[in-house]
C-alpha cells in the first residue's frame, strides 16, 4: 500500500513539474528554470520506473496470469 501511494504521490508530483515548466516556458522568462522542471519530471518518471521494477522482481507487486 505504501508503494502504491508512493507511486501516486511522484506522478502528481511529475504532473505539477510539467505545468511549472510549461508556465517557465510561456512567460519567456529563463530558459534554465524550464529545463529545471522538465529535468524534475524526467527523474520522477525515472524513479517510477525502477520502484516498479524492483517491486516486481521482488514480488511486492505481481502481474496478472495470462489466461492460457
Amino acid at each position: 500500500m505504501l508503494l502504491k501511494l508512493l507511486i501516486i504521490l511522484l506522478l502528481l508530483l511529475m504532473i505539477g513539474n510539467l505545468m511549472l515548466g510549461l508556465k517557465a516556458m510561456l512567460s519567456h522568462r529563463d530558459p534554465a528554470l524550464m529545463a529545471r522542471y522538465i529535468g524534475r519530471r524526467l527523474w520522477c518518471a525515472g524513479l517510477v520506473l525502477l520502484l516498479l521494477i524492483i517491486a516486481l522482481a521482488t514480488g511486492v507487486l505481481s502481474t496478472k496470469p495470462t489466461p492460457f
